[in-house]
């Protein structure tokens, strides 16, 4: 009898370790989604890293794209249902100003925040959207010149 018990353990064991091998459908779609999104030139981070993003939740991940608009120094951030300006807020006193408002509104709503620098743009979305959204974040930030 306790032999019948040790390989019904054994085999529960082993049956446990292979599911745990196999990767899992999501997991599935978001490592094909980062292959296309770094073929598409992002670049892809945890929030871990160096970034300045005020949320802190790890189910959100960072993307980043060379920046070839003439903003070199903002941070928004999603507040209520819309992106604010967070950083700086001489940015406010800008002549364009009204003009990058209504660029970063026209963004997807999926961004949570957004930091433009000198080389990259960097964002932070759901990447449980998927191949579509992505795509539509990256049609905006391309074409985002002011």
């Amino acid at each position: 009898m306790n032999a019948y018990i040790i390989i019904l353990l054994v085999i529960l064991f082993l049956v446990g370790s292979i599911n745990l091998v196999i990767p899992t459908k999501k997991t599935r779609m978001l490592s094909h989604l980062r292959l296309l999104a770094r073929k598409k030139g992002f670049q892809i981070a945890s929030l871990t890293s160096k970034q300045k993003f005020v949320s802190k939740n790890l189910n959100f991940v960072c993307y980043s794209i060379k920046n070839m608009s003439n903003l070199k120094n903002a941070h928004y951030v999603l507040k209520e249902s819309s992106l604010s300006l967070y950083d700086p807020i001489k940015l406010k006193f800008d002549d364009n100003f009204e003009e990058i408002e209504n660029k970063i509104s026209n963004l997807p709503g999926s961004i949570l925040e957004i930091i433009f620098n000198d080389s990259y743009i960097t964002f932070l979305w759901n990447e449980s959207l998927g191949i579509d959204e992505l795509e539509k974040i990256e049609k905006q930030l391309k074409n985002f010149s002011i």
